[in-house]
């Protein structure tokens, strides 16, 4: 045969060629990148999607990250835990060009002195009535009892005044008026700063440096840096010196995004790792050759490097569900290879030489093979037609890395058989010896036996398969977070209980935020049955509306008048700074009182000139929703998007954006899309099938292992509580794919035999064919098994549905082929055709 002719001849020029080409991809590998957002999953033009997008550049990205810093409880811990933070500080913004704020303190002397006009007009007027029933008291102590109400105001996230027990109120109090109670006769004055710092619920002190990036450092690269960055000028920090057993680690949401990263990293690194030595291993065992496994892996090797630079080249990365390709990849590709392998020792242990040896992959393995990767592709292919964007991503990755899998066995392969046999190192002959199975032995002898089996086993995964649904859960998918990262989040949640998980919106005027404040404030009152919104916050939160600040300060005005009235002074060692009266004499405060950081949260970025500013000066204001829900769980994710996804308020509709949203969109899309995606790859391997064929009962005959798979996988699924999630839905073509390769190359074997129908015809078909085909199986199975010790669950449960899937085929083209090739084989086969 000329092809054989060809490599025997000139397989230097084919590996040179292979070589080059490989070196090549190699190179172009550096431009492919990595986004583990939900977002890179989906389509372009979801809204939810671009007004994520708009909020991200307008706030710079919603992520911050954080040193948490605790202490061991002894009485001057706070200090030291504050000491440290600041030096911190000062060390990082000298040292890192892409810190663009670091605090570990809010600046609160605006609501210090303004904390009267924060208190609810019915607390002020209870106060004064309260001043009225003591009007004959003279001293301070007095006003110590009502101008010291502790208020909530919050900054970011963070409360700077929260909740504190009745010891706390009294010092709280004293701090400030100096009166009954005070530690010290003197005034302290107003509070300059609030400190990042809580109890951590164990006696010991929880203080946070809130770090913020500048907007161009919020990628993943980025992130990884900065994350290295905090890591070493933590490391080195004298942290022994600040006493109190101090400690420091990086935390925050940036710091969440490398973990989870890495996590996947890590998973793909060590599944490969063991996805690759327990193919090895079987390789080794199957073909008693270290040979067999090198003249299999490198073809293979070179395959998945020119997928990946072309994926590089057409898409530009990878996400979340493409990045497991290699390992789905290895474990498809390697089939092809074991085929080859497994005919050529077969031939050359009947005595056939080196280049008729190799006329008999293309003449025959080839043929099937061809037909197998053009199915497989096809299927893979036709998740294209699917909006979702893993599933169109991973159809075109892995269609197309089957075809060059197939090229690169049936191009580079026979050139390094060549060399391995000038070499000496072929496999030796008698390596494809036939070898026997009790599992397709007894489904030869017994074919009844084997029918009623299968047939049982098919009603009873039906009945189960009623079970199977999505999972709704996508904390469940995601790296499994260590007892110490869980005990940092929890710090993090004790100094900002309100977190940073909210909805974004960005609007135009103040009079837009007053009314969908007022919308949100009704809507929130009225929503008894499903409440799912936690608060919401504007710059309203710190500088009250107008008419309610007149209110207020016409009350405290009464207060000041009555005071004066009954000539209440402070004590006489009070300086005329410290006077508490100060409080009293107070105006209004504007949105452009509020320090800087808090302007920034409420206007967020400019862009360069300003060009988008409207005629209030700001090119849009920003209101936060907080969610009171978990948005890790499908339903009440979508309860909060049902409450807050349009907003419709005097005519105009308003569109919040969040992560939350983007996960409720992507389940939806992705339900909507599951069963197209399934019926599509199954429609277009029919139709593949039958193209090549020409016959609707061979076509039958080879859907029937992959058929029988599905439903016994999806039995399992049902009666074990599997979830089907967008991880492990992408194995499914795979799953068909293998199954529709072990039929295709059992038949086409079968077609060469001259009494197809007899059972000595299929025993032997069984022991040659049959085994390469339960090799690649088995080879498969075992790959994806690496999966299952994987610390992210999605990529768990892609191991466990493909480790049952690939079981189920197995299982099915060696109990259910069998007895069906021995019924229809004489129909099929009436006249004997050579290939």
């Amino acid at each position: 045969m000329a092809m054989a002719r060809f490599h025997r001849r000139h397989f230097w020029l084919v590996l040179l060629a292979a070589a080059i080409l490989s070196a090549l991809a190699y190179s172009a590998l550096g431009r492919l990148k990595l986004d583990t957002g939900l977002e890179a999953l989906m389509p372009d033009g979801v809204a939810s999607v671009e007004n994520l997008h708009r909020v991200l550049e307008r706030t710079g990205s919603f992520a911050s990250t954080m040193v948490v810093i605790t202490t061991n409880g002894r009485e001057d811990d706070g200090e030291a835990g504050a000491r440290f933070a600041a030096n911190l500080r000062s060390k990082i913004l000298a040292e890192f060009d892409w810190v663009a704020s670091a605090d570990y303190a809010e600046d609160v002397s605006l609501f210090a002195r303004h904390r009267l006009l924060y208190l609810e007009a019915d607390a002020l007027r209870a106060l004064k009535a309260r001043l009225e029933e003591r009007a004959a008291a003279t001293d301070a102590s007095l006003f110590s009892e009502f101008a010291g109400v502790p208020v909530n105001i919050h900054l970011r996230s963070e409360p700077v005044y929260p909740a504190i027990s009745t010891e706390e109120i009294e010092r709280e109090i004293a701090d400030i008026t100096g009166g009954e109670g005070a530690p010290s006769a003197g005034l302290n004055g107003p509070k300059s700063q609030r400190l990042f710092q809580a109890s951590d619920g164990d006696g010991g002190t929880v203080t946070l440096l809130v770090v913020w990036p500048r907007p161009a450092d919020t990628g993943l690269g980025a992130s990884k840096r900065i994350i290295g960055d905090l890591t070493r000028a933590i490391s080195e920090m004298d942290a022994g010196s600040y006493g109190a057993n101090l400690k420091a680690r990086v935390g925050g949401r940036i710091y969440n995004r490398v973990v989870q990263f890495n996590a996947v990293i890590e998973d793909v690194s060590t599944s490969g790792i063991w996805s690759f030595s327990l193919i090895a291993l079987l390789l080794v065992a199957t073909f008693r050759s270290l040979t067999s496994l090198v003249l299999i892996a490198l073809p293979l090797v070179a395959s998945i490097l020119w997928t990946m630079a072309l994926a590089a080249l057409v898409i530009g990365g990878l996400n979340l569900v493409t990045v497991f390709l290699v390992l789905i990849l290895f474990g498809l590709g390697v089939d092809f290879g074991i085929h080859n392998l497994a005919r050529f020792s077969e031939t050359r242990a009947g005595g056939e030489s080196l280049e008729d040896s190799l006329s008999a992959i293309f003449r025959h393995t080839g043929r099937a093979s061809v037909v197998a990767a053009l199915t497989t592709a096809a299927g893979f292919y036709a998740l294209m037609i699917t909006d979702f964007r893993a599933f169109w991503e991973f159809g075109l990755i892995a269609g197309t890395g089957i075809l060059l899998a197939f090229l690169a066995m049936y191009v580079l392969f026979p050139s390094l058989l060549v060399l391995a046999d000038k070499m000496g190192l072929a496999p030796a002959q008698g390596n494809g010896r036939e070898m026997g199975s009790p599992l397709w032995a007894a489904a030869v002898q017994r074919p009844s036996i084997s029918l009623g089996v299968t047939i049982v086993l098919a009603i009873a995964a039906a009945l189960w398969a009623t079970g199977t649904g999505f999972e709704k859960d996508f904390g469940r998918l995601q790296a499994a977070r260590s007892a110490e990262h869980n005990a940092m989040q929890a710090n993090i949640s004790r100094v900002f209980p309100d977190g940073t998980d909210r909805a974004v919106l960005i609007v135009e005027t103040t009079a837009e935020v007053r009314a969908i404040l007022e919308y949100l404030t009704a809507y929130m009152a009225a929503d008894t049955d499903t409440p799912t919104i936690k608060k919401v916050k504007s710059f309203y939160s710190y500088a009250p509306l107008p008419e309610v600040q007149a209110e207020r300060l016409a009350i405290i005005a009464g207060i000041r008048e009555r005071v004066r009235e009954l000539g209440l002074a402070p004590p006489e060692d009070t300086a005329d700074s410290d006077d508490w009266r100060r409080y009293l004499e107070i105006g209004g405060v504007a949105p452009d009182d509020l320090p800087q950081g808090l302007k920034r949260m409420f206007t967020g970025i400019e862009g360069p000139g300003d060009e988008g500013r409207n005629h209030e000066g700001v090119s849009g204001h920003l209101i936060y929703i907080f969610n009171s829900v978990s948005m890790n769980q499908a339903d009440l994710a979508r309860q909060f998007a049902d409450d807050i996804r349009t907003i419709r308020v005097d005519g105009r509709s308003y569109y919040p954006a969040t992560e939350g949203l983007v996960f409720v969109d992507m389940l939806d899309l992705m339900k909507g899309d599951a069963l197209k995606a399934i019926l599509a790859v199954i429609g277009t391997t029919v139709a593949a099938l039958m193209l090549f064929f020409r016959s609707w009962r061979k076509t039958l005959l080879v859907l029937v292992p992959p058929a029988l798979a599905l439903l016994l996988l999806f039995g399992i699924m049902g009666w074990a509580q599997i979830r089907l999630n967008i991880f492990n839905m992408v194995i499914l073509p795979a799953i068909i794919g293998i199954g529709v390769d072990n039929g295709i190359h059992i038949l086409h074997r079968l077609s060469e035999e001259r009494a197809p129908g007899e059972e000595g015809g299929l025993s032997r078909v069984m022991r040659t064919t049959g085994r390469a085909a339960a090799v690649t199986t088995l080879t498969t199975m075992l790959g994806f098994s690496g999966m299952l010790a994987a610390s992210m669950g999605g990529l768990k449960s892609l191991g466990i549905v493909a480790t049952l899937g690939f079981g189920a085929c197995l299982l099915a083209t060696f109990l259910a082929l069998p007895p069906l090739l021995l019924k229809f084989g004489p129909a099929l086969y009436e006249k004997p055709q050579t290939s």
